[in-house]
């Protein structure tokens, strides 16, 4: 299994990337659009976590800058119905950090602009997803809210707060997702309010 891929790029396509190691064998890698934004020259050093597919009549390797992307491919592949090409095709569209919120949000129509999936795969994705991508969010809330009384296992609350403030902000014409992430994106405060959520967040819309 090949866990990961470090060395220099000798060869660019629309998809993909031919990376030299110091071993003198060059790997082609498929890699999400951000990755080809950043690399935009021959001999660029780079360093990609991958994924390596083994089928009957392949081989293909998928690459990515940081840990969180390969992690979201992975959940994306656990989904039935989605292969490497389809789970690239949406990590070629969005942040991990857009599609995280689009699952736990239920937003099927951002998961849907990625090229080649549907609506009836993008609610299948929040089906399949939405546990797991939830588990996630409140591991990163419990770590991020602070160290007060009112908050002390008041997680509930904060996440009613934020719903609240997310519905609010779809209600002005914003997308679930991005009023999500908007409200996420707030730093937690002891005397935080919906309101102040609200307001806060606007100014990241």
């Amino acid at each position: 299994m090949i866990s990961y891929i470090e060395g220099r790029v000798i060869k660019i396509y629309e998809d993909s990337l031919v990376v030299l190691t110091e071993a003198g064998i060059g790997f082609r890698v498929f890699v999400p659009r951000q990755v080809l934004r950043e690399v935009n020259s021959i001999g660029h050093e780079i360093y990609l976590n991958t994924y390596f597919q083994v089928k009957e009549d392949q081989m293909a390797l998928y690459g990515f800058l940081e840990d969180s992307e390969l992690d979201c491919f992975n959940a994306l592949l656990n989904v039935s119905g989605v292969g490497p090409k389809l789970a690239m095709a949406v990590l070629s569209t969005l942040s991990v950090e857009d599609i995280s919120f689009a699952i736990i949000s239920g937003d099927a129509k951002t998961i849907s602009t990625a090229p080649g999936v549907g609506r009836k795969m993008a609610e299948k994705i929040i089906v399949e997803l939405k546990d797991s991508f939830e588990k996630r969010m409140e591991r990163r809330t419990e770590a991020t809210l602070p160290d007060v009384e009112r908050f002390e296992g008041a997680r509930d609350e904060y996440e009613a707060m934020c719903l609240e403030a997310a519905q609010a902000l779809t209600a002005l014409g914003a997308s679930m997702t991005d009023a999500l992430k908007a409200v996420r994106s707030v730093p937690v405060t002891e005397d935080m309010t919906s309101d102040y959520l609200i307001r806060e967040a606007l100014k990241n819309i």
